[in-house]
């Protein structure tokens, strides 16, 4: 497999130099694992445990002297897939503390189950990141970028390397099969699967669409509260992520429910089993919209930037696609598969009601690479 080198190394080699414990979230397969081997490499007094594995867990079992005694010595302590530790995070501010010379990575593919067990024990204690499948500009800087293929087989490490289409369809059948809804499954809140499956089937069709829990729950056959903690699951387990209206003028703007997309394409297709080739495809623009702000998530994490991503729609059915907000600036983006232009009530309403910095920019495919710098 090519080797895609990932913006994380380079912000973990720095903060590795702080005394803090480093956590990567990130679901299954999307590389975590290939990133902190990089590092054991780089320091050979290290010790790595894997939370898959029930012998490994043994030495995590209490948080005791005795646990602590067999990293005294290293350099670096890896643990993956921490989540499925128990009490994770007191045992690594036991080790943490003890041992503070000691570098700690850890990783975790359900933040759902790790975050809530590290954030009040390591209060200051640690620094987070998130993994996400390869971005635009990691698979462009390896020459693997094609875009077609991303929007209809996602971006995950093993698709993006194939060497061909049946082999891609092979790896992200078994990704969404074997290892990204064993973590779904493996949540005791999950009490009916298969309503889970159909809120996903809806999410995959609703893409880019505001989504009504109340419906949602309606065609489903369960509660609304139901549907709002499997929401919940699916952004921590980095399956979907949400997007939510901007107002600034309340009379003008709706402000309702959320857009959900999901991190990766491949994924997407996957639950519907739909894998047409992008040229024969009817929601096309839904993937191009798809495609398009999650790239940006991705470029905002790459170079450290808070912005507030939003999407912004009036009582009247205009809407722009992406609201961008960096230290009060306002900037729109139109996701179009063919740059037609934009109408000028659109435009009007941006510049003067959003308040936009500059005018509302159409991205297409020829001006993808543009929008990422």
């Amino acid at each position: 497999m090519a080797n895609i080198k990932r913006y994380l190394e380079e912000k973990i080699s720095q903060n590795l130099q702080e005394n803090k414990i480093l956590i990567i979230y990130g679901p299954r397969q999307v590389g975590k694992t290939t990133l902190i081997k990089g590092f054991l490499e780089r320091f050979p007094n290290s010790v790595y445990i894997n939370g898959d594995f029930i012998d490994d867990r043994e030495k995590l079992a209490s948080p005791s002297r005795e646990m602590v005694s067999q990293f005294a010595g290293y350099d670096l302590l890896v643990i993956d897939e921490a989540q499925r530790i128990a009490d994770i995070g007191l045992k690594l501010k036991v080790i943490f503390d003890a041992l503070p010379k000691l570098k700690i990575i850890a990783t975790g593919s359900s933040a759902f189950e790790l975050a809530n067990t590290v954030n009040e024990p390591l209060t200051g204690r640690y620094f987070s990141y998130n993994m996400y499948p390869i971005s635009f500009g990691e698979a462009e800087a390896g020459r693997l970028f094609e875009l077609n293929k991303f929007l209809v087989y996602g971006s995950y490490p093993e698709t993006v390397t194939a060497k061909n289409d049946e082999t891609r369809l092979k790896i992200i059948q078994n990704i969404a099969a074997n290892y990204l809804f064993k973590d779904v499954l493996n949540i005791e809140y999950i009490k009916n699967p298969r309503s889970l499956e159909l809120l996903l089937k809806a999410l995959a069709l609703q893409l880019g669409g505001e989504v009504s829990k109340n419906e949602l729950a309606a065609v489903i056959g369960i509660d609304s509260k139901t549907v709002a903690g499997y929401l919940d699951i699916l952004e921590k387990l980095y399956i979907i992520f949400p997007l939510k209206p901007y107002f600034s003028n309340k009379r003008k703007s709706i402000i309702k429910q959320k857009k959900y997309y999901f991190y990766d394409l491949g994924i997407r297709n996957a639950i519907l089993n739909d894998f047409t080739p992008i040229e024969k495809r009817q929601d096309f623009g839904q993937l191009w919209e798809n495609f398009c702000v999650a790239e940006r998530i991705k470029r905002h994490e790459a170079l450290g930037s808070f912005a507030g991503l939003y999407f912004w729609r009036s009582y009247k059915g205009e809407e722009i696609d992406l609201v961008e907000v960096v230290n009060g600036a306002v900037d729109g983006f139109e996701f179009k598969w063919q740059d037609r232009g934009l109408p000028k009530r659109i435009k009007d309403i941006y510049t003067k009601d959003l308040k936009g910095r500059e005018e509302l920019r159409v991205v297409s495919p020829q001006s993808f690479s543009k929008f990422m710098k």
